[in-house]
């Protein structure tokens, strides 16, 4: 959920007015409450943002949806999950809210909302993850992944829209892998960092298994987005050991032990990568070039010293920011490690190898996600998670 820095400066900024036509044109119209025969030049409408949005079907229409489920005039075979806005917005970014509905109530895909939860574009698709806008050949796109979901991980491919809203490039895993659903980047140079997975015959003794045993592997490429070449492949069997994740073995035989489970990718300054990974709890510099890890922060193995309200659990979405501190969504749980689920950011010192907790962001409620989850730092300093 969310967007990058310059999602809300530019890519909005272009689309201004348009967005609200595109949106009748891709989802159908909208009206709000009252009855009209009269057709609005801006589909969205604006009404309070405690007041859960709700719009009339067509009257020779009998409604089949669910509570919980938008109705549009144009378009009474669509039935998207409404988005309800429960505390008023103030003070908040501009631009709007990008989501990617997966489950729950309604038909599921990507999603534009504004901050009163009213819909500005919709596109309908089985299962669509990570939505995000990014840069390809100079220019603001629209990105997510589609495909089918099992185990925890994706097979499926990655789409880019033009600020019209038109496809212009599918993005598939090369070398007889499947793009994963966890995180598709799109760099300076227009290739593309991506996940996969893949199923490995290994060694699992060392950790109470049998020698021959299965373990899943996460895998990292670089694909150039116009050709398809691979022109990076990173394999986490290779570079760290099934001992450094926190997952216990499962006592059926024919489990497939998840001991890695990548799942984000980020560039950092001096060009190499910054991985993610969920069950080892653990960040990881890799060296672009030869694969080789630079260094690890936190898990069990970790080459920093871990400061007070630094170390985190099955965490997510490990970024390096402007400044130099990295901000990670830490789930704390699965089990619960943590009594709630938090955003944090973390000061390194890559001299005295040392992490310090510089803030951490927290909900009243305490909540806790057992999985997925995000950090985004705004342009005007506030933070948005999911």
């Amino acid at each position: 959920m969310g967007t990058r820095r310059f999602t809300r400066r530019r890519f909005l900024k272009t689309l201004a007015a348009g967005a609200a036509y595109l949106a009748l044109i891709d989802a159908g119209g909208c009206e709000p409450l009252r009855r009209s025969s009269k057709r609005r030049s801006l589909p969205v409408p604006r009404l309070g943002p405690l007041r859960a949005p709700r719009v009339w079907p067509l009257p020779s229409v009998t409604p089949k949806h669910p509570k919980g489920v938008w109705y549009f005039h144009s378009r009474p075979d669509l039935g998207p999950t409404a988005a309800v806005v429960t505390t008023q917005a103030h003070d908040t970014a501009p631009g709007y809210v990008f989501l990617a509905i997966k489950e729950g109530a309604g038909e599921h895909g990507p999603m534009i909302v504004d901050d009163q939860g009213q819909l500005v574009w919709y596109s309908k698709y089985t299962s669509a993850r990570d939505l995000k806008v990014q840069r390809y050949q100079g220019k603001p796109v629209l990105t997510w992944w589609e495909g089918r979901v099992f185990a925890g991980h994706g097979e499926g491919e990655y789409v880019i829209f033009d600020d019209s809203y038109r496809e212009i490039a599918r993005v598939r895993a090369g070398n007889g892998y499947q793009g994963d659903l966890h995180e598709f980047l799109i760099t300076p140079q227009d290739t593309a960092l991506l996940v996969a997975y893949a199923k490995r015959r290994w060694d699992l003794s060392a950790i109470g298994g049998p020698k021959d045993g299965m373990a899943w592997e996460g895998i990292v490429q670089e694909v150039d987005i116009q050709s398809g070449k691979v022109l990076f492949q990173w394999h986490s069997l290779e570079h760290v050991d099934i001992e450094e994740s926190y997952i216990e073995l499962s006592e059926d035989p024919d489990h497939i032990y998840d001991y890695f489970h990548i799942n984000s990718i980020d560039v950092e300054p001096d060009g190499n990568l910054l991985l993610c990974a969920r069950n080892t709890w653990g960040v990881y510099k890799v060296e672009r070039e030869s694969g080789k890890i630079i260094w690890r922060l936190d898990g069990k193995k970790s080459d920093f010293e871990m400061g007070p309200g630094t170390q985190s659990a099955f965490q997510h979405d490990a970024r390096r920011q402007r400044d130099g501190t990295i901000t990670i969504f830490d789930n704390g749980a699965h089990p619960k490690v943590h009594d709630r689920s938090r955003g944090i950011v973390v000061e390194l010192d890559e001299e005295k190898m040392s992490a310090k907790l510089v803030r951490e962001y927290t909900s009243p409620q305490k909540r806790l996600s057992t999985s997925q989850g995000n950090m985004q730092l705004l342009p005007n300093a506030n933070v948005l998670i999911g």
